[in-house]
């Protein structure tokens, strides 16, 4: 074993304390491990979600992705039917009108 090294100690004195992570102790002795084996170390999907997830554009991400895929599946599935509107309902709308000429086209009416 070495002598302790004064001016090393010194140094390491004058930086005051550090916080350390949470997880800094099992990620030093992971990657003991890791090198004592000399393989690559696997990692799980659901180690790689709780880091994906960290991330706020990631979890943001995921967060809108979810809710579109949610809310437009909810929609589509209360969905009833088509509903039928009579034209005389919809004499609001202008013929001029770009939503007139639709509404005359699409329920057949004069084009």
């Amino acid at each position: 074993m070495r002598e302790p090294d004064e001016q090393l100690h010194a140094l390491l004195k004058k930086w005051g304390e550090i916080e350390l992570k949470a997880n800094f102790e099992s990620n030093v002795l992971r990657r003991i491990r890791f090198a004592q084996d000399g393989q690559a170390e696997r990692v799980g999907l659901p180690q790689l979600l709780r880091h994906w997830l960290r991330q706020p554009a990631v979890a943001v991400a995921v967060v809108m992705v979810a809710s579109a895929t949610i809310g437009s599946s909810v929609g589509i599935l209360s969905a009833r039917g088509t509903a039928t509107i009579a034209p005389s309902e919809l004499q609001f709308l202008g013929s001029g009108t770009l939503a007139g000429g639709y509404v005359r086209a699409s329920t057949g009416g004069e084009r």
